[in-house]
């Protein structure tokens, strides 16, 4: 996963959130709906849907972008609800349902839980036995 969310890609998401929402979720509409669904994507899908998370947690917090609750037509999702269906997604992969959420940003929280899920993982050779 690429760790850098660059200005351009910032830009575009607090110009054109709704838009840019769409176009990056809407192929994951139905991982979006229900956590197994998400968990069974392959690593690089749900990269997309972390990285697009992410986005959200920082135009939320450095552009006060985020869904208006107010406006039953707003299609963007709330950031936080976006981000704990992340996690508890990626949660489910990990084999790591007590993993709490670090806070900040979420490309480096869903690493440090894919690293915890990896080394509980049993190896080959502990299989075996």
């Amino acid at each position: 996963m690429n760790n850098v969310i660059d200005d351009k890609e910032l830009t575009l998401a607090r110009e054109h959130p709704r838009g840019t929402e769409r176009r990056r979720l809407l192929p994951y509409r139905a991982a979006l709906n229900d956590v197994a669904t998400y968990a069974a994507l392959p690593e690089g899908d749900r990269d997309a849907i972390v990285r697009w998370a992410e986005t959200r947690r920082r135009i939320k917090s450095e552009f006060a972008v985020d869904r208006d609750a107010a406006n039953l037509a707003d299609p963007l999702l709330a950031a936080e609800d976006l981000r704990a269906h992340v996690l508890a997604g990626e949660r489910q992969v990990a084999g790591a349902p007590d993993f709490v959420d670090p806070g900040g940003d979420l490309l480096i929280a869903v690493a440090k839980l894919r690293i915890s899920g990896r080394q509980r993982a049993p190896t080959r050779s502990s299989q075996a036995r």
